[in-house]
């Protein structure tokens, strides 16, 4: 594996970090030009533009049609809406992503008096590598597992199990502890937090437009109370939100993806220097393989969070699961993290 110095790893991660939030909202301002863009395919954009068609549009309006002043109108119309939402979406959750992980995964902040074993590791890392102290979670677990979170030096955090603690000695804890620590001084927990905000919005997008297109199917049909006007209507919200669902689609894919790429890579440049401060590449590996047997964390049902986990437990296969652990281990695209026996065999090379 090729060595990264730790400036060089920060500031690629600054560098996506700006990419990341200029690239999602342009995609974001994509999705909405294409849905009026296919609107007015079907000729339905000027019932939505004030005062409706102009007169010499009256006999155009039909498949294919493309009324260009009028999309451009909509588009300049919506998009001061569409970057007040997102920006008020991601303010909330860039500045709550603490608190919500921590109620998500019912981690308890703990002192130097609760537990001085894991307090003095990570101090003692935090001296030796020069790192802020960040805060200590702990949450009651009997899997093995430890994550780090956090934007800034307020609300960096590093989350242990408690099965974690009781079943790792003090080697393999003190490089657990090193591999969360580097993810911290090289501000992936900021990126990643980035990355989960913007994902997020387009799941939820895709969410609601569904959810939204499933109530209005299944509603019941009352013949005498809807005429010509409301039964148009109904087919005009179908398929805005049949649009805004397929490009949300796309663009919740295109995210993924995204965060997928920069979520494994990570992983390996945290190993690196977890090793590298710990000052024993073995000890995380010895560590990485009990954790890989009991991952824990299984009741957190959040995705967004698993991913910020040392080891991800759904992503955990053994050679006996079948087509299920075959399929995992064949689309490696498709985890956050690096294929854990490659992981090990890279720290004993080190």
């Amino acid at each position: 594996m090729r060595y990264v110095g730790l400036q060089t790893q920060i500031w690629r991660n600054n560098r996506n970090t700006v990419i990341l939030l200029f690239m999602f909202p342009v995609i974001l301002l994509g999705m909405v030009f294409l849905v009026i863009l296919g609107l007015d395919f079907f000729g339905i954009l000027c019932d939505f533009v004030g005062g409706g068609c102009p007169p010499s549009h009256a006999s155009q309006t039909r498949y294919g049609a493309m009324h260009w002043s009028e999309i451009w109108l909509c588009f300049k119309a919506v998009v001061p809406y569409t970057l007040m939402i997102v920006g008020v979406w991601f303010i909330i959750a860039y500045c709550a992503n603490t608190a919500i992980i921590r109620h998500a995964t019912h981690a308890k902040p703990v002192e130097r008096k609760d537990n001085l074993r894991v307090y003095n590791i990570v101090e003692n890392l935090c001296i030796a590598g020069g790192i802020e102290m960040p805060q200590i979670n702990i949450i009651q677990d009997s899997g093995m597992n430890a994550f780090a979170s956090g934007i800034d030096i307020p609300s960096f955090t590093i989350t242990l199990t408690t099965g974690l603690i009781e079943k790792l000695d003090d080697r393999e804890l003190s490089a657990v502890v090193g591999h969360e620590l580097t993810h911290i001084k090289n501000r992936d927990t900021r990126l990643m937090v980035v990355c989960i905000v913007f994902v997020g919005i387009f799941a939820t997008i895709q969410m609601v437009s569904m959810k939204l297109m499933s109530a209005i199917v299944r509603s019941p049909q009352r013949s005498s109370r809807r005429n010509r006007n409301s039964g148009r209507a109904d087919i005009y919200i179908l398929l805005i939100l049949l649009l805004v669902f397929i490009w949300s689609s796309i663009g919740y894919v295109f995210t993924w993806l995204t965060r997928l790429a920069i979520s494994r890579k990570r992983e390996y440049v945290a190993d690196a220097g977890g090793a590298e401060l710990c000052g024993d590449p073995l000890a995380l590996a010895s560590a990485l393989r009990k954790i890989s047997k009991d991952p824990g964390l299984m009741s957190v049902k959040r995705d967004d969070i698993a991913q910020l986990y040392v080891i991800h437990p759904d992503e955990e296969f053994d050679n006996n699961m079948g087509l299920k652990g075959w399929v995992a281990k064949a689309n490696i695209m498709f985890c956050t993290h690096p294929d854990t026996p490659e992981r090990i065999q890279l720290l004993e090379q080190f």
